[in-house]
């Protein structure tokens, strides 16, 4: 990937490169996480993130009283009871990972989207509305 990202600079010219820089790769981890708890969709994550820990609250508690029961048949509720919220804190965490990887691709197409529009702007005669900008 290295690779590609340098033959791509090189391939720019210098303000682009300029810019390339400003806008800068992809972000680490913990700051794709903070960035989650601030986007339009906050309240849903922060209502998935309150959920998965109730729930990983309640597998803990069914965990315990599974190896306190006296039956088999009170073994059983309990471990199924544990099964079931495990599998609910495993769903939420995959709909979270799916979450931040659909941002950082809606950050990857916005930055496509403006080299086209600073690639077409370098066509002669062409102007391109870009937002709020026009670039001729």
């Amino acid at each position: 990937m290295k690779e590609i990202d340098r033959k791509i600079r090189e391939a720019l010219q210098a303000q682009d490169a300029e810019l390339f820089d400003e806008i800068g790769g992809e972000p680490a981890v913990h700051e794709m996480v903070i960035d989650s708890f601030r986007g339009r969709l906050r309240w849903l994550v922060i209502l998935a993130s309150v959920w998965c820990m109730a729930f990983l609250a309640l597998a803990v508690v069914c965990a315990v009283q599974f190896f306190r029961a006296n039956t088999v048949r009170e073994m059983l509720g309990w471990s199924t009871g544990c099964v079931l919220c495990i599998v609910y804190v495993m769903a939420m965490k995959v709909w979270y990972w799916m979450e931040l990887n659909k941002n950082v691709v809606t950050r990857e197409v916005k930055r496509l989207e403006l080299e086209i529009a600073r690639l077409a702007a370098r066509l002669p005669g062409q102007t391109v509305k870009t937002g709020d900008d026009e670039l001729t």
